[in-house]
């Protein structure tokens, strides 16, 4: 028997390696929520369900598949519009750490910025929000995290801040993205932070972020998860079990080894092990 889908639920929690952030998971919430304010930004994804947002005096409609911004200390109120309520998913982030990464885009002290488009469409920051999101409800390296939260808050202060920033253009060739990349190569199976990288390279997270990728084609955490797949598939060849291949190289468990396993190689970890030991077991073959 299918259990029943649930309903009027909101979960909370705050994950331990970014406390910058709150995260709120509603579930066919139907009821009103008054006349409030934050401390923190908030950005809210409706994913079912339509309401509206009563915001600095106006009415803005919140369908399915629109982002919500609302700007610390700002009143605000909003509403589903049927009975079977709005399913949804919210971030809240310190103020501090916008302003911190408008200072790097801007190469000089930035005030608090303001996002004048109350409900957001684009099809790229929502993209952007739900990969950071994904990451945040399921096993994912620090530096996957991190580089999904700078992409997105520099993505909605490029599109939507009052002010929006001119970043100056990266240089491909930064001698410190070499640098970095070699410690992580060497480093990779830790859970390296993007401060770590960036100091290597002398550069702030966002310039390091931008250089490391045009110098690679990737950005850090992609690479990091490159290097740790390599690394996985040499154990694998070598007989370790999937669980310890896992743990060696880095990844939270072997769920965590698997999902990105089957993403990049194709097919699971334990498959590839089975076949390497079919491929040693025949006899005259070598890798």
């Amino acid at each position: 028997m299918m259990q029943p889908i649930a309903s009027d639920v909101i979960e909370v929690w705050r994950p331990a390696d970014l406390t910058q952030l709150e995260l709120r998971r509603g579930f066919a919430v139907a009821r009103p929520v008054p006349r409030h304010w934050h401390e923190e930004y908030q950005l809210c994804l409706i994913q079912s369900g339509s309401g509206e947002l009563i915001y600095r005096r106006d009415h803005h409609p919140t369908p399915p598949a629109s982002l919500f911004l609302v700007h610390p200390g700002e009143v605000h109120s909003n509403r589903a519009f049927a009975s079977a309520g709005c399913s949804y998913r919210s971030l809240y982030v310190e103020p501090e750490l916008v302003r911190q990464v408008l200072t790097q885009m801007q190469e000089h002290k930035a005030p608090l910025p303001f996002f004048s488009t109350a409900v957001v469409f684009d099809g790229d920051v929502i993209a952007q929000y739900l990969d950071l999101y994904r990451a945040l409800e399921e096993p994912a390296s620090r530096l996957e995290r991190q580089n999904l939260l700078l992409n997105l808050l520099t993505g909605l202060l490029t599109r939507f801040a009052e002010r929006p920033p001119v970043p100056q253009a990266a240089c491909p060739d930064h001698p410190a993205a070499a640098r970095a990349y070699d410690y992580l190569a060497e480093h990779c199976a830790e859970n390296i932070s993007l401060e770590q990288l960036a100091g290597i390279a002398n550069l702030s997270p966002f310039h390091f972020n931008r250089v490391f990728a045009r110098r690679f084609g990737m950005p850090p955490h992609a690479c990091q998860t490159q290097l740790r797949m390599l690394q996985a598939k040499k154990l694998l060849r070598q007989g370790w079990p999937v669980s310890q291949v896992a743990l060696q190289t880095g990844f939270v468990d072997q769920s965590h080894l698997t999902r990105h396993f089957k993403r990049l190689v194709g097919i699971p970890p334990g498959q590839y092990l089975q076949n390497s030991k079919n491929i040693q077991d025949v006899p005259g073959t070598a890798f």
